[in-house]
């Protein structure tokens, strides 16, 4: 039997493979009543997967890892880089 938590687990994966497709979607309609839809499925599924990752962090289901802010100025640093490269 399955647990609130793994129930939890398996609706934010599924809210995760959601996002992407409509995303895919939303990218590739070609008429703007279907783009709007589109985006406007996309972001309730994103409020959605937002609501449900609350949730599990609440209640203790999803551990958030605090990274140090010199290796996030690191990171920062490197995606700056590398989109100046690629221009």
């Amino acid at each position: 039997m399955l647990t609130d938590q793994d129930l939890a687990t398996e609706v934010l994966t599924l809210e995760k493979s959601l996002s992407s497709i409509y995303h895919f979607a939303v990218q590739e309609s070609s008429t703007e009543p279907l783009h709007s839809e589109l985006k406007t499925n996309l972001n309730d599924v994103i409020c959605k997967e937002s609501d449900t990752f609350k949730l599990m962090a609440q209640k203790g289901w999803y551990q958030i890892e605090q990274v140090p802010m010199p290796q996030i100025e690191k990171v920062k640093t490197k995606f700056a880089q590398d989109a100046q490269s690629a221009s």
